[in-house]
């Protein structure tokens, strides 16, 4: 079996996993998700909380309170529109009330896009993942529109840092890795931050 058939196995199993989860073990480990990562922001310097990060999607870690939650505590927030070629562009986050769903389903700002450069404005980037292992090489949903995304800043002087939101449980041993997979270097998960890097 090669590496692809590996992470094509693993993903059903741990979206499977997510939607096993109780309804109120979610709640419970989202409240805990989103405090540590607000108290991660309030912990950087106010030029520090430019902040990119997504909408996360039912069962997804930090669920519908998240954006608030960010939003509150950074001096801007950007989230994703997903683009045709697999690119993502940004936009400035302004409210629930002013999301629509995207071309995946996934909830997407309406504002002005800013273009795909606009992550550079960014100090810390909150990506999805399904789960990580413990050296920050997470793995996605398969799109690779985040590894793509993170490309960027792999020879940066400065690069921002990145962190994912994970339940307990989703740091594994048995994520494959390929070449192109980006590392990250956090995990914010119901127990607290986890730095990798």
């Amino acid at each position: 079996m090669d590496i692809r058939d590996r992470k094509t196995i693993l993903r059903a199993r741990m979206m499977q996993a997510r939607a096993d989860m109780s309804p109120e073990r979610i709640r419970s480990e989202d409240a805990a998700i989103i405090s540590h990562a607000a108290a991660l922001l309030r912990s950087l310097a106010p030029s520090e909380t430019s902040v990119a990060a997504y909408s996360p999607l039912a069962g997804e870690p930090g669920g519908k309170l998240l954006l608030d939650a960010l939003h509150g505590e950074a001096s801007s927030l950007l989230l994703p529109i997903s683009l045709p070629d697999g690119q993502l562009d940004w936009a400035l986050y302004e409210g629930r009330l002013a999301l629509t769903p995207g071309v995946m389903g996934i909830a997407e700002p309406t504002g002005a896009r800013l273009g795909p450069d606009a992550l550079h404005s960014c100090r810390l980037i909150v990506v999805p993942a399904l789960g990580v292992n413990p050296e920050g090489i997470r793995i996605g949903k398969g799109g690779g529109f985040y590894d793509r995304a993170l490309a960027q800043f792999a020879d940066a002087e400065n690069p921002p840092l990145t962190a994912v939101l994970l339940y307990n449980g989703e740091i594994r041993e048995d994520i494959p890795v390929e070449e192109h997979d980006m590392p990250v270097d956090l995990a914010i998960t119901p127990t607290g931050v986890r730095r990798f890097t």
